[in-house]
Order: structure tokens, then sequence, then C-alpha cells
């Protein structure tokens, strides 16, 4: 496979393409309609394997099979039936994201899992860490940070602002120790902000941040960004280990001063 085609599989994964499918549809797109047996021959799929991929192009509304005096041939659809599948994918994420409560409380109910009063648990990756940052909307009212940059810095920005506006949904209000003295414009969103999120200075003559630390509940969570984008976050559960941390994130809050964020309100 050229470079170009592999950059166009790698964009098409997300949409739920396989890598077969993705060869499949863009021999179409490069040749406007072909039979099964030309696309066996041009991406070296058997011809049987070709006929069944091809039918799930089809339900994805990617593929159209036309019928000429020669017989069957497919033809690729505008790429823009991509937005057909993104809004399938919304429609389902919708109705999972309505019946999770009540899956989630039929399944604990035959769950023999413990649930033990201290535990730790380890991420690892970007996945890890947007896992630790969804997490946050399990806070009870508040959650306290120390942060070196905010989340536009480690997850994508529509993510970040997803998790942002959840944030502001719950009414979660966020306290922050930082290092900057200003901080300048990093979201669209506005609404509440200032009510439900407030950012201090912190000396680093007083501590030196050098890792993201969350607080909420009886959590506590270190998250570090090793080089060569190696993340890694540590979660402990710990009803006690937690307290001791809010003590000393408030001693610590009481030597800071807000910082200057009228940029963004």
């Amino acid at each position: 496979m050229s470079d170009q085609t592999d950059k166009l599989i790698f964009l098409l994964k997300p949409f739920g393409l396989t890598e077969e499918e993705s060869k499949i549809y863009l021999n179409l797109l490069e040749n406007n309609s072909s039979t099964a047996l030309s696309i066996s021959r041009n991406i070296h799929i058997g011809r049987t394997k070709v006929y069944r991929i091809l039918d799930k192009l089809i339900d994805k509304q990617l593929v159209t099979q036309q019928f000429d005096g020669v017989g069957f041939k497919f033809k690729a659809n505008h790429p823009s039936q991509l937005e057909f599948i993104l809004t399938k994918k919304e429609a389902e994420l919708s109705s999972l994201r309505k019946s999770l409560p009540d899956t989630l409380s039929i399944l604990e109910s035959h769950t023999n899992i413990d649930h033990p009063e201290s535990q730790v648990l380890y991420y690892r990756g970007q996945e890890g860490l947007s896992q630790v940052n969804w997490n946050l909307l399990k806070a009870d009212g508040e959650f306290l940070s120390y942060e070196i940059e905010n989340a536009n810095a480690y997850l994508p920005f529509t993510e970040a602002e997803k998790l942002r506006k959840e944030l502001i949904n719950k009414k979660i209000i966020v306290r922050t120790l930082t290092n900057k003295s200003k901080i300048d414009n990093f979201t669209k969103i506005n609404q509440d902000i200032d009510k439900l999120w407030q950012a201090h200075f912190i000396s680093p003559k007083i501590l030196t941040i050098k890792a993201d630390i969350f607080i909420y509940n009886d959590i506590f969570i270190i998250c570090h960004y090793l080089e060569n984008n190696d993340i890694f976050c540590l979660e402990i559960k710990n009803e006690y280990l937690a307290k001791m941390q809010k003590e000393i994130f408030e001693n610590l809050w009481s030597q800071s001063t807000p910082v200057d964020y009228s940029q963004i309100i």
C-alpha cells in the first residue's frame, strides 16, 4: 500500500471501517464502478470475501450495487455518506447513555464483586488519561486539582470541551492550583465557568507542580506525562489518604492568590 492509501485507511477507521472495507471503498472511489472480480484482482482479496465485504459496505450506504448488460457492478457512493455512519453512531451512543443507569443497576444486583474501601488502579497511555478525566464526573459536588496545563494539552479539544460541559451540567465545582499567574482563553464555554471553576496561583517557591493531581470523594489521582507521550496515571481509593491530601490542598490554597482568567469569561 502507498503512504497515501495508509493515511486514508487511518482516516476511515474511526467511522467503523475495517482495513479491507476501506481498501475496497477507496478502490471503487478511484475506479467509479467495478465488478467484484476486478476489485479482487486490484487489491488481492479473494472474490468470495470481496462479496461479503461489499454487502457490509452496502449496509453502511457507502456502496451501491448496479446491473448493466455485462452483469453486476458496484459503485462507491459520495464520501458525504460518512455522515450517515456518524449520525447512526450518535443515535446508538445516545441510546446507550440513556440505558446505562438501568443496566448498571441490574448488573450490580447480580454481581459478587467486592468494592474494597482501599484500592489502587493503574492507567497508561492516552486512553487511560481520558478515562481518568471522565471519572472526575463522579465527584460529589467538587474536585480539587493541581494542574500543569488544562485538558486541551492532552485531550482532543472536542473531548475536553465535552468534559467541561458535563462538569457544568452536573454543577461540579473545580478548584485548581497552578504555577501560572495568568491563563489565556482555552474554551468556548462561558456559561457559569466563573462560578464553578476557581484557579489560584501558587508560587513555585512554595510548590513546583510537576504532575497533574486530582482529589475528589475518597479518590487521589496522580497523572504524569513522560517523554514520547508516555502517560501513566495512578488512582488511589482510600478515605484517609484522600482526607489528608485535601487538608494539604487547603493549606496551600490559603497561600495562593486568584489567577487572572478574565479573558475566558
